[in-house]
């Protein structure tokens, strides 16, 4: 099953990045309304229009979190969306390459920012009738190497985040009636290799497109999903 497109209100993290340019482009020709967040800094000039507004915010600072829902709300009233593509990766050849510094950098981009953010929109999404939660995991989960464990273990912990999302979703809404009732918010993991143009990483338009399909997609099928991108790649 599926539902028309609708015009969302949608948060879309680490926008000034080459996927989130694309998700941004994407979405707002999809008809919804983008609010494109980036750590500082003006405005990328095609991250502004009339579906785009671009706000600045450090995710990993929980007090500007709660300010950045607050304006949002007030200007747009409910959040309907979050499109968190807030990434990073640091690594190295061998194990003991792991070191203290990396995994400081990787879980506070890869976990911190996501805990923020998805705790402050958490209600918005479970109110939405299309409410969407979307990270970008990668395939280094299910197949780490001994330099990647840092990267990898920080993509985990995002992904079993999502998964306790997923499952917040399914209770709350699961809890409103005697009778069981259409699931209207989703969290979904998007899985690839790496975004780029190279043979089996996944182009940064085919990942907007990905997004803009779970934005009509049924939250019934799509909560709780991980959907790896590099099938047939």
């Amino acid at each position: 099953m599926s539902r028309p497109a609708r015009e969302s209100v949608i948060l879309v993290t680490g926008a000034t990045g080459d996927a989130g340019r694309a998700a941004c482009r994407a979405l707002a020709a999809a008809g919804h309304q983008v609010v494109a967040v980036g750590r500082s800094g003006a405005a990328p000039a095609e991250l502004t229009g009339d579906r785009v507004q671009f706000r600045a915010c450090d995710l990993t600072d929980v007090e500007a979190v709660g300010d950045l829902g607050l304006a949002v709300r007030g200007e747009f009233g409910l959040i309907d969306g979050l499109v968190h593509l807030v990434g990073g990766w640091r690594g190295g050849r061998t194990f003991e390459a792991n070191t203290d510094d990396d995994w400081d950098v990787l879980s506070s981009s890869l976990i911190q920012t996501l805990r923020h953010v998805t705790l402050e929109v958490h209600d918005d999404l479970l109110a939405s009738d299309a409410g969407r939660a979307v990270i970008v995991s990668s395939t280094a989960v299910t197949n780490p190497t001994a330099g990647n464990a840092n990267y990898a273990t920080a993509k985990a912990a995002a992904e079993t985040w999502m998964l306790a999302l997923a499952d917040s979703f399914r209770r709350n809404q699961s809890g409103r009636s005697q009778e069981p009732l259409p699931q209207t918010a989703a969290a979904v993991i998007l899985a690839v290799k790496a975004i780029g143009d190279k043979p089996g990483f996944t182009t940064a338009d085919a990942l907007a497109g990905k997004i803009v399909e779970v934005f009509a997609g049924s939250a019934d099928e799509l909560n709780g999903s991980r959907i790896d991108l590099t099938a047939g790649l």
